[in-house]
């Protein structure tokens, strides 16, 4: 019996009822209000005053995060974003040129420049392996290549205005007074003859035009040459299906 008195005595036993005990004092502690504590429980407590039931205890604020680092041009992704990036930092050395400044530009458009000659590389390889998205494959880039696809081209559209010819004329109209009408005759004379054309000219003041000496002169021409618009549009011409073609 004083070996177990002296055990509990220094800590090295527990009566059974201390466990029960101590739970029951926590639930004490737990329900106390502000009457039960003691400034050295709670810190906000004041030593002479009564608490004001109207004043709600003040919340803690809460941490406000710092706004996100801006990304520099090397970390963009986004074409939009690097050209507005890159606009911004030329014109902050143009605006205020020290080295620093000049510095970051030149390096941010050198990485620029490298991203678009990788661009190009890579662009030229993918043709090579894509024959079908070569350009140069439908529309030749060598000196006798073009010379030669031209000459073919002009002589497919000589051939489909002859074939034209056959079927269809021109209709021209044209003043003996008209500054623009002298100098355009020559010209549709060249390639009336040229291409075998025929052109039908009328005369809408009845005098002579250059170049076309059976200009035709009826009534209809003297009618029309005192409309406005034919005044104000001269030469004029326009393409025809011949009779009977």
């Amino acid at each position: 019996m004083r070996k177990l008195s002296w055990a509990i005595s220094f800590g090295h036993g527990r009566p059974a009822g201390s466990a029960s005990a101590f739970s029951l004092e926590r639930a004490v502690a737990s329900q106390a209000t502000w009457w039960d504590k003691t400034p050295w429980e709670e810190p906000d407590r004041g030593f002479i005053w009564y608490p004001d039931p109207m004043d709600p205890k003040p919340e803690r604020k809460k941490d406000v995060e710092p706004p996100p680092r801006p990304k520099t041009i090397y970390e963009m992704t986004t074409l939009e974003e690097i050209k507005k990036e890159l606009e911004r930092i030329k014109g902050d050395a143009v605006v205020n040129p020290t080295e620093e400044k000049v510095l970051a530009f030149l390096r941010a458009q050198n990485w620029v420049m490298d991203k678009a000659s990788l661009f190009a590389d890579v662009s030229r390889r993918a043709v090579w392996r894509n024959p079908d998205v070569n350009y140069a494959a439908r529309s030749p880039v060598a000196n006798f290549a073009v010379q030669n696809a031209r000459q073919r081209q002009t002589q497919e559209r000589k051939d489909t205005i002859k074939a034209l010819a056959s079927t269809h004329g021109i209709l021209y109209f044209a003043r003996s007074d008209c500054n623009f009408c002298k100098d355009q005759s020559p010209v549709l004379k060249a390639f009336s003859t040229a291409t075998g054309m025929p052109v039908l000219t009328i005369s809408m003041d009845g005098g002579p035009i250059s170049m076309f000496p059976d200009a035709k002169k009826t009534t209809v021409s003297r009618l029309l040459a005192r409309a406005t618009v034919f005044k104000r549009f001269l030469p004029s011409f326009s393409s025809i299906v011949r009779p009977g073609k």
